[in-house]
This record gives structure tokens, sequence and C-alpha cells, in this order.
């Protein structure tokens, strides 16, 4: 009987359910408990064998006392951060299916059967959305006007995405979908990872339209930080608009006004452009060359997340380039600055310094002098990148225990 109890306290039982709903929880005793309510008797109506998985992330209310009281699994996950905690609740969740939602009574849990209905018919995520049919009236101001709509708009454009709420908490998936999902965010831009990485993946999406309701508790979003993390991981996902494309214009452009600078083609004034045009140059060409670095370790990041494992310019990349080669191209383009540089020294040496006769190659060598040194940095890292997506294709392709 001791038995009996302790399992049904802790929420488990001998077969997985098929539904587990997550839910993270720092300081929500007004609400939590008719959340949990509303889901189990959610289940019971609709003949759902389902979990509810409440996530502590520190409560020092009675958050916690009041979900074991009502026979929920609680897990702790000492981590602070809105997406620690879910990261803890679905580790520990069983079911096939995981749905997502806050313990603030915003969101209207009766939907859950509409939520598994559409992952039964073939869909791999189905997200909220509070805007679709006028369900945001209850958002504050600046987040209902200003940035869910702004941050949805960016995502869009930047995505090729069609998601009309990204950052709604209320999201259903499959567990399947989850692991090709692989959030890593510890704090609020969570759920915009979700949504990005489940459109990388290739995966089935969909919305519904829900109705918010008026919150219980303090509010977490700490609206200026949460918004600046959400668009900085934006940049950092797309890395062809945000960086290939203006590093490409910017490094071509630089690398093309120093060869009309060398040629002596470009002047002004009836006299040929010089050093300030070649600095100019530099600043272009060094500028557009670190961006492209920078995109390019993007694109790493996002190929060994296995979000562009179909990316055949990439892979023919990666199957070309090796550190060895990285290096060595890397050092030519030093030496060859250096000699540049000390051809001019020897010549202004031998002037008794006078000016120089070309002194529009001093920037030119400077530009190369950086860029290889950059590249000699970069293949390291991107080397590394390489390694690892390389393994795990390798592993991908073995059986399970390399048996062959």
């Amino acid at each position: 009987m001791q038995e009996a109890r302790q399992e049904s306290s802790s929420g488990l039982s001998a077969s997985p359910p098929m539904v587990s709903v997550v839910m993270p929880v720092l300081n929500e005793e007004e609400a939590i408990g008719a959340c949990i309510k509303k889901i189990q008797d959610t289940f019971q109506q609709a003949g759902i064998n389902g979990e509810i998985v409440v996530s502590d992330n520190g409560s020092t209310d009675r958050s916690v006392e009041i979900a074991e009281s009502m026979g929920v699994r609680v897990v702790h996950q000492p981590l602070r951060g809105y997406g620690n905690a879910y990261l803890k609740g679905f580790a520990e969740a069983r079911g096939k299916y995981l749905i997502m939602g806050d313990a603030d009574d915003t969101y209207d849990f009766t939907l859950i059967p509409q939520f598994v209905k559409m992952l039964d018919e073939g869909l791999d995520f189905v997200t909220g959305s509070r805007y679709a049919e006028g369900g945001d009236a209850n958002i504050t101001f600046l987040h209902r006007y200003v940035g869910n709509p702004i941050l949805t708009l960016i995502l869009n454009i930047l995505f090729g995405t069609k998601y009309t709420d990204v950052y709604c908490g209320y999201r259903a998936f499959t567990r399947a979908a989850y692991r090709c999902i692989q959030p890593v965010s510890p704090g609020m831009e969570f759920n915009l990872e979700l949504a990005i990485n489940a459109h990388l993946a290739g995966l089935k999406i969909a919305e519904i339209p829900i109705q918010l309701a008026p919150r219980k508790g303090e509010s977490k979003l700490n609206t200026f930080s949460d918004g600046w993390r959400s668009l900085r991981m934006m940049l950092i996902y797309c890395p062809n608009r945000v960086f290939m494309i203006p590093g490409f214009i910017l490094f071509v452009s630089g690398m093309v006004i120093h060869v009309l600078v060398l040629l002596r083609v470009l002047e002004f004034g009836g006299r040929a452009a010089g050093a300030v045009t070649g600095t100019m140059a530099l600043i272009l060409s060094v500028l557009g060359f670190q961006i492209i670095s920078l995109g390019l370790h993007a694109k790493s990041y996002s190929w060994s997340r296995r979000f562009d494992r179909d990316n055949l310019l990439l892979h023919r990349f990666y199957t070309f380039f090796n550190l060895e080669k990285g290096l060595i191209l890397g050092l030519l383009i030093v030496a060859a600055a250096v000699g540049i540089i000390g051809y001019e020294v020897i010549r202004w040496l031998q002037s008794d310094m006078l000016p120089l006769h070309h002194p529009e190659r001093i920037p030119f060598a400077a530009t190369l002098f950086i860029i290889g040194c950059g590249m000699i940095f970069t293949s390291l890292f991107i080397s590394s990148m390489a390694m690892t997506k390389h393994e795990d294709l390798r592993n991908e392709k073995e059986p399970p225990g390399g048996a062959v």
C-alpha cells in the first residue's frame, strides 16, 4: 500500500503515458492548483492517458507543496531560467507527445485534445497563436503591439516562416520532433529557438488559435533583455542574410577598389587614387572577410546541429576543406603581405625615407596580412566543427555498437 501511494504521488505508472504536460514553475502558488485541476479534468473527460510534470525552478512559496498534494510529479531544476526549467521537465517526461504550458493560468488546457488530435493526424509541431483570432487582449500593451509582432515579423522575414505568434508558450510536439529540434537556450528565448529549429529541421508545423486569459501572479518576463536575447538568436541562426551576403558584398567591393587603385585606373581630379582610397578598400575588405567568417561559423554551428544536413554547398566545402589547407593558404597570404611590406620598406630606406612612389601598396599588403591571420585562426575553429560533423555522419552510417 505504501508503494502504491509513492507511485501515485510521483506520477509514475507501469506503462508510459501518451501525453506529458510540462509546466515550469517559479513561485506560482496562486495559479498552479487551478492549472493542474484543469489538465487532470481534461485528461479524464477526453480519455487521455497523460501525466503532468512540474519543473520547479527554485520556488520559495507553496507551489511545490500544492503540486505534490495533487498527485503530480515534481522535478527540480536548480539552474534558473525559463528554458532550463523546460529542458529539465522534458528530460523527465515520458509521453509520446509533449505539451508545454505556463503555470500562471493564462492558457486554456481544455484545448489539449485538439493539440493531440493534430499530432495524431501527422503534424510534428503545433503551436498556439494568440493573434490568430483575437486572443491577444490580455497581453501587455508593449508586448502586444511592439515586442511580439516585431520579433515575429523579423523571424518570418529571415527564415521564410509564416508564424503569427512566435512567443506563445502553449505548444505540443512529438518526442521525435523534440529530439530533432535539440533546444539548448536557458532563458525566455527557448520559445523562439523551438520555433526556429522546428522550421530548420523541416518539421510539419501548424498553429492553433488560443485565447490568453489574465495572468495570476507576477510575470517573470524581462522585456528588454529577453527581447535582445531573442533578436541575437535570430541573427545567429540566419547566417546567409545576416552575415554571408553583406560580408560578400563588402569584401568584393573592397578588393575591387584595391585592384583599381593598384592599376592606377581610379582617379580623382586627374590624380590617381592612392593610400587614402586604399585605406577605405582595406576597411571594406577586412570587414567583409570578418563578417563572412562569422557567417561561416554560424553555418558550421547549424550544420553540426544537423539543421543543414542537406546543404550541398556546405557539404562540398567541408569535403574540400581541412585544417592543413586553411593554415597553408593563410600562411601564404601572410607571407605575400610581409613580402610586399618588406619590399616597400627597403625601397623607402634606400630613398632616404622620401615619400613612397606607390603608397597604395601598403594598405593592400595590410589587407592581405589581416585576412591571412584571420584565415589561420578561422581554420582552427572551422576544422573542429568539420571534425565533429564528419564524426556524426560516420556514426550515422555505422550500425549500433560499430558492427558491420
